[in-house]
């Protein structure tokens, strides 16, 4: 199966930040290093991005001394039929974790439950050259 995930930066779409289904990821500035990346499903990218989630992260970025970052939001796209439920938005999350590894992240990063055949593909503001993540199991 292949997923398209549309990626886009909310400094130019507001409106993404109530996004309440979906991947986000924060970059670096100059877009040279993805930090983390994350789902929303049942809470928005605005709630998720809320210091008081995730203050162990927050407080180990501004050690790093990392002041400000991009917010990107992912729209998963699935063919005609197909349902986005939640264990698929983990596995599709999941995969991207394990074949990038972000700073930031710690799940996923050695393992995960695969989903063999999975073909995860990021378009739009997606900052690495790597655009296509195959799931080999």
């Amino acid at each position: 199966m292949v997923v398209t995930v549309q990626w886009s930066d909310v400094g130019r779409d507001l409106d993404l930040w109530d996004l309440s289904r979906g991947l986000y990821s924060y970059l670096t500035t100059d877009a040279a290093e993805i930090l983390y990346i994350g789902e929303v499903d049942g809470t928005t990218v605005r709630g998720r991005w809320n210091r008081s989630g995730k203050e162990g992260f927050w407080g180990d970025l501004e050690e790093r001394g990392i002041g400000e970052h991009v917010v990107l939001v992912g729209e998963v796209l699935l063919d005609a039929g197909s349902r986005l439920t939640r264990e698929f938005l983990a596995d599709v999350e999941s995969l991207l974790i394990k074949r990038i590894v972000p700073w930031g992240n710690i799940q996923s990063t050695r393992t995960r439950i695969s989903r063999p055949g999975l073909r995860v593909r990021c378009e739009g503001d997606w900052p690495l050259q790597k655009r296509e993540f195959l799931d080999i199991g």
